[in-house]
């Protein structure tokens, strides 16, 4: 590998880098204006409601997942010197893609209140949500009319999809790294400058104009400069749109956990007392923070390496990294999830409390973020063991996995929801983030030998999380004792800042202290890790806790 192949690798994951950290301040902005101008109010429950379909279809047409597919077909014409083929195929597959997603859209339209109400329907009439707004023809045509707004977005998102895939075949990053950030900054303005006029329909507008902008206007220029041949050709026939859908259909088949989250804490939230959808919504917003800065870049890090051993069939190797970087995530991610578990109402409150967003609405977001966070270290880990799957170019068997877990999970969702409410949603969502996490892993580490390295990592983080319960008991009774001696604080975000920096220290403190005193040394490692240090140096350092 040459130095200018490393030096273009190491400016991609920057800007990429830079790009999903700028676009979780912006979303955390965005939820933060959300919060002021609509609380978790029936309005706000109407408003994520609304993302119901439009989620669901993207899903179904592969949206979501239209990069990881389209990329080998377009390089693979580049790499044969056929860049007329290359365009063709990004031709056609817009095409019959596009007269395939506009007859979704108008048939969702058309029936997004029969669809709305069917989902209202299976609201028990005892549960609170039945009345108050699961069955409420207010809620219903108000969800409605915001879907309706929101559903056109998708063909922008679509042809985004194409235009940002044959930036990334090219080597092109930069534009394509606007997209979240334009989206996101659409919501946002959309809700400053339209909530005036027509309520919490602005920010569904808003959805509208961000992903015109940030998927398409500010994408076909940047794809044009790289010499788009764009043609009205409209091949069923053609051996790549088979390609393509083939391809696609494991992932469309599938179900992830971050699309069963999403989808489910609207589903289930319906049935539930008004301002639960929102409280949900808020609450696995805040925990996505966590897992993306904290977990997720230990998973994003660690891949290069992974694929290469996986290429050279090294797979001790392979397996003692993988059982490292668990290891490593799991030492900083359970003491801060414990943390935000102690200390989630002063989270929540110096996020969101101020406009309407009320102390009535950090009661019922602080206890759903706690429950989400228990399942924080599972998604993480979760996304490190599947892609051991995906470097060995296997994308189907994580997929049945996760389909298998996510359908198991419907039934906890149901009664943990119908006994606990909104707590019982986001308790849910975490078991099976842990379950699928223990099943992936363990079906792995069967396969691959490596039980001895399972029982390792397993034996690891049952020692951190005692340590975290330890420390995270620690930060509760700080903070709680804080809450008594600093009445005479007015400006109640003040005193929220000052109430988790007092019991983050000595919390901090004790994990730390605690892991030293079990010699558990993996804090070193991790920011070795994060700092792309050699994967060879990354497996020598595995040691016994």
């Amino acid at each position: 590998m040459d130095n200018t192949f490393k030096k273009s690798i190491s400016l991609a994951a920057i800007i990429m880098t830079a790009s999903v950290f700028l676009s979780r301040i912006i979303g955390l902005v965005r939820d933060m204006v959300l919060a002021h101008m609509s609380g978790t109010s029936t309005d706000m429950d109407a408003y994520v409601a609304a993302f119901l379909i439009p989620e669901l279809l993207n899903h179904l047409i592969a949206g979501g997942f239209l990069s990881i597919t389209f990329i080998p077909l377009f390089q693979k014409h580049l790499a044969n010197n056929d860049t007329p083929r290359a365009w063709r195929t990004f031709s056609n597959l817009i095409n019959v893609g596009t007269v395939v997603m506009g007859a979704c859209i108008a048939i969702c339209i058309f029936f997004t209140r029969e669809v709305i109400s069917v989902l209202a329907s299976f609201s028990p009439a005892s549960s609170p949500g039945h009345a108050a707004i699961g069955t409420s023809a207010e809620f219903i045509n108000h969800t409605s009319r915001l879907t309706r707004i929101v559903l056109p977005a998708q063909i922008f998102f679509y042809w985004g999809s194409f235009l940002m895939a044959a930036q990334y075949a090219h080597k092109k990053f930069f534009i394509p790294a606007l997209m979240p950030l334009c989206y996101n900054i659409g919501i946002i303005a959309g809700g400053i400058f339209l909530y005036k006029y027509c309520g919490i329909d602005g920010f569904a507008y808003g959805v509208l104009i961000g992903a015109c902008i940030g998927g398409f206007l500010i994408q076909l220029p940047a794809v044009i400069k790289l010499g788009m041949h764009y043609t009205f050709v409209f091949d069923l026939k053609d051996k790549d749109l088979h390609r393509y859908v083939l391809l696609s259909l494991p992932f469309i088949a599938g179900l992830s956990m971050t699309f069963s989250n999403e989808f489910f804490f609207r589903v289930f939230g319906l049935f539930l007392e008004p301002g639960a959808v929102s409280s949900l919504n808020f609450a696995l917003r805040i925990m996505m923070i966590l897992v993306g800065v904290f977990g997720l870049a230990f998973a994003s890090a660690s891949y290069p390496f992974v694929s290469e051993l996986a290429s050279n069939k090294k797979f001790k190797e392979m397996n003692a990294l993988t059982d490292a970087v668990i290891c490593r995530t799991a030492v900083v991610l359970l003491p801060l999830s414990a943390f935000m578990i102690a200390c989630a109402p002063h989270i929540v409150s110096v996020l969101f409390l101020r406009g309407k967003f009320s102390s009535a609405s950090v009661d019922s977001t602080a206890p759903a973020l706690a429950m989400y966070c228990i399942g924080a270290f599972g998604f993480s880990a979760s996304a490190i063991v599947v892609r051991n799957w995906y470097a060995l170019q296997n994308t189907i068997f994580p997929m049945i996995i996760s389909t298998i877990t996510v359908a198991c999970s419907l039934p906890l969702y149901w009664l943990l929801g119908r006994s606990i409410g909104v707590s019982g949603i986001g308790l849910a969502g975490s078991l099976v983030m842990c379950a699928q996490f223990i099943t992936i892993y363990y079906i792995w580490c069967s396969k691959h030998d490596n039980i001895s390295g399972m029982k390792h990592v397993f034996m690891l983080v049952t020692k951190v999380t005692l340590i975290s319960i330890v420390s995270g008991a620690a930060a509760y009774a700080l903070a709680r004792f804080c809450e008594t001696t600093m009445i005479h604080i007015p400006n109640k975000t003040l005193k929220n800042i000052l109430t988790l920096c007092i019991a983050a220290l000595p919390a901090g403190a004790i994990a730390y202290g605690l892991m030293k005193l079990w010699s558990i040394t993996y804090f070193d490692q991790a920011i070795a890790l994060l700092l792309n240090r050699r994967a060879r140096k990354a497996s020598a350092a595995v040691s016994a806790p």
